[in-house]
């Protein structure tokens, strides 16, 4: 059986998890390198962006609309590579220098008919107020050009080759920083102890996942221990 050729980094990784989980033997067919990259991967793009929000990871999502674009916006967070969007929200005229102006963020759509009646006939303008609803971006009012748009995204961003899963998405960095290392190599040990029953295993090995997690928050705890959070709405 040929080995998968694995990018540095990535090797690191699974020889941690090998050791932990106890599958040591890369000749395994249940076990190969590659079946270790799709536990990792998954791990990774799954169930990291909801254990662990880290500083690094936040970006922004920046596109157009114009009076042609689709309202309600459909959104495909998984194309995209996010794991959630959120305020705040952004708009500017490009035809306009130096403007930019924040959107009115909603997600309870209650609140936001009352504003804006749903079935309304509005006069295009610059809009205000966005509401993200059912994976949808809806305006108000709607655009009479074309405006840039930049919403505050967590992005999921980590990605190996050499599994049997494929992702599409090119956007995915191939090697993660090596603080992570441990952390995912410990994460994705537990979904393998779990798939096989090994619970007292898995509870041990829970004790040093936590350890390892609380490493790589510390980043973005020290981050933003040094600026005041204000509220977003």
């Amino acid at each position: 059986m040929t080995a998968v050729v694995l990018p540095q980094g990535a090797g690191r990784v699974i020889q941690i998890l090998r050791n932990v989980t106890g599958r040591v033997d890369r000749n395994d067919p249940a076990f190969t390198d590659a079946i270790m990259v799709d536990y990792i991967n998954y791990f990774i793009q799954n169930e990291h962006p909801q254990e662990v929000q880290i500083f690094g990871d936040e970006t922004w999502w920046d596109f157009n609309i114009t009076p042609t674009t689709a309202n309600p916006l459909p959104v495909d967070l998984d194309f995209l590579g996010f794991s959630t969007i959120n305020a705040p929200a952004l708009i500017s005229n490009p035809n306009v220098p130096v403007n930019s102006f924040p959107l009115n963020w909603y997600e309870n759509p209650a609140q936001f008919y009352t504003i804006w009646p749903w079935n309304n006939v509005f006069i295009a303008q610059m809009p205000t107020y966005v509401l993200y609803y059912n994976n949808e971006l809806t305006f108000r009012g709607l655009p009479d050009t074309t405006y840039n748009i930049r919403i505050s995204a967590y992005k999921i961003n980590l990605s190996f080759p050499g599994g049997t899963l494929r992702n599409t998405n090119s956007t995915l960095s191939k090697v993660p920083v090596a603080y992570l290392t441990r952390y995912l190599a410990y994460g994705t040990a537990l979904d393998i102890l779990s798939d096989f029953g090994e619970m007292d295993k898995y509870n041990e090995v829970m004790q040093v996942y936590r350890r390892y997690r609380a490493q790589v928050l510390a980043r973005t705890w020290n981050q933003l221990s040094s600026q005041r959070i204000l509220p977003q709405y």
